[in-house]
């Protein structure tokens, strides 16, 4: 909030439950249920819709007035019933809202009662598998509701293997578990990495079907693809755990490292030169195996590209906002091309945010000193922008007031996209795709400044427009 407000105005993040829905889709035959009113599954199903242009179905337990007094038990049992006559799912994420966590719903003692109703058990192979998670919006955002619903996936069907005396009987397969940011498209560049150099892997949650699916004659009612079930029970058996993002805390890697032994190693989300190198340094560290040589050649591509707009980056202030790991990823990415990132933000409250940004920006470029915010609104980020004079802003389309008002361009990256189409197609991982953001950046800069020859500017002394004390002015 900024210093006019003690509350906050046009939220820069989104809530718990449409995170749950992230980690939830990107499972096979899967339906996500919200316990809680019906607005609230309502404006989930548009928000993703109008982002992933899919069809998204989202359940509700449709709690009322009357449900607000006297609980929300029959509801919740009553929208189960629904869904497995109407969709037939072999799993049901069922997160919270506010509403139900705000009555104190015991949402694992109503599962658990409607199994022993229902005769439902906990066989993998038979039974439906219903996954609660605890996701009120007013608890944190919907970085945190992608990662507690990733837990308590992985947690629900690495305990159900059957004996935990027997022993463990390894898979040699890699467990790939990333961040919220990802869109299909990075998803499938991954994959088809991880295809080249593991062979056999477990990717959680995998959206590149989910929410990017081909046209077909017959809408199935639950979108194909997605990540099998008996994969993730066998996560427990693989090799080690990979995580993509480094800021935000990754609970599933965790757990299976603490419960299951399987090791587990965090690199930051791939974009950009040398978070790439790191991504594939992992890898190699971690299999065995050589760099193929396509992705060496793309790296020299990639090298080309930044030597080519070198002359039209250099020295540009960027504005940088989003999810946490996304946004350090993009951070570290602009320091590579010679721009300042005079304002690299976050709605999300993150411990670890503003300390591995300074961290990145010591390393690659110590006399420049960015301001850095932390879970803040986008009035808040009006404010900062009007302080820092950024000349490009980086981030998704809820910006563009921003953008528009300050007249200068906006690359749109990330979630949301609501007002251009393709954001399910946006590549930015692996050199690849750091190559196609390079080229959209560029173009940004080129068609803003209508030049086609490199801009006069002299060598500065301090690497940034404003210092920190100056565009932090009258911001907090």
């Amino acid at each position: 909030m900024t210093k006019r407000n003690y509350a906050t105005v046009n939220p820069c993040v989104m809530c718990q439950p449409m995170g749950s829905a992230l980690a939830f889709k990107g499972i096979e035959n899967t339906m996500v249920l919200y316990h809680g009113s019906q607005g609230c599954s309502t404006y989930m199903r548009l928000h993703l819709a109008h982002h992933f242009r899919e069809p998204v179905d989202i359940a509700s337990s449709s709690l009322s007035e009357k449900g607000a007094v006297y609980g929300g038990r029959e509801n919740l049992k009553k929208g189960l019933r629904n869904v497995i006559n109407r969709y037939n799912p072999k799993v049901i994420g069922v997160a919270t809202t506010c509403l139900a966590e705000t009555i104190g719903d015991d949402v694992p003692a109503i599962i658990r009662e409607f199994k022993e109703e229902e005769g439902i058990g906990d066989d993998l192979e038979k039974d439906i598998i219903i996954v609660p998670v605890s996701t009120p919006s007013y608890g944190e955002s919907h970085v945190s509701g992608y990662i507690k619903a990733l837990d308590a996936i992985v947690r629900t069907f690495a305990e159900k293997t059957g004996d935990e005396s027997a022993e463990k009987v390894p898979n040699e397969k890699l467990n790939v578990i990333p961040v919220e940011s990802l869109s299909p498209a990075d998803v499938r560049e991954l994959k088809e990495v991880f295809e080249l150099m593991a062979g056999d892997y477990i990717f959680l949650p995998d959206i590149s079907e989910t929410f990017d699916a081909p046209l077909r004659e017959d809408l199935p009612k639950i979108a194909q693809g997605g990540t099998p079930l008996f994969e993730i029970a066998d996560m427990p058996n693989s090799q080690a755990s990979l995580g993509l993002g480094t800021v935000s805390k990754n609970l599933a890697v965790n757990y299976l490292e603490e419960s299951h032994d399987v090791p587990g190693y965090s690199v930051p989300i791939p974009i950009g030169l040398s978070n790439t190198d790191s991504f594939f340094t992992e890898l190699v560290k971690i299999l065995g195996c050589p760099i193929p040589v396509k992705y060496l050649q793309e790296r020299g591509r990639l090298l080309d590209a930044m030597v080519d707009v070198h002359k039209y980056l250099y020295g540009v202030k960027a504005a940088i906002y989003g999810d946490p790991d996304f946004v350090f990823s993009l951070t570290t990415f602009m320091l590579e091309l010679g721009m300042n990132p005079v304002l690299v933000a976050t709605g999300s409250k993150s411990r670890d945010f503003e300390a591995k940004v300074r961290q990145i920006v010591e390393k690659i470029n110590p006399e420049f000193e960015p301001v850095v915010l932390n879970g803040i609104d986008f009035d808040t980020l009006n404010d900062a922008v009007s302080q820092c004079n950024p000349e490009i802003l980086i981030g998704n389309s809820n910006g563009r007031y921003i953008a528009k008002a300050r007249n200068i361009p906006l690359v749109r990256v990330g979630l949301p996209i609501h007002d251009r189409v393709g954001a399910q197609r946006i590549l930015t991982v692996g050199y690849r795709g750091a190559m196609e953001f390079l080229d959209r950046i560029t173009n940004a800069i080129l068609e803003a400044t209508d030049t086609f020859t490199a801009p006069v500017q002299a060598e500065p002394t301090v690497h940034a427009g404003k210092g920190k004390e100056e565009c932090v002015e009258g911001i907090r």
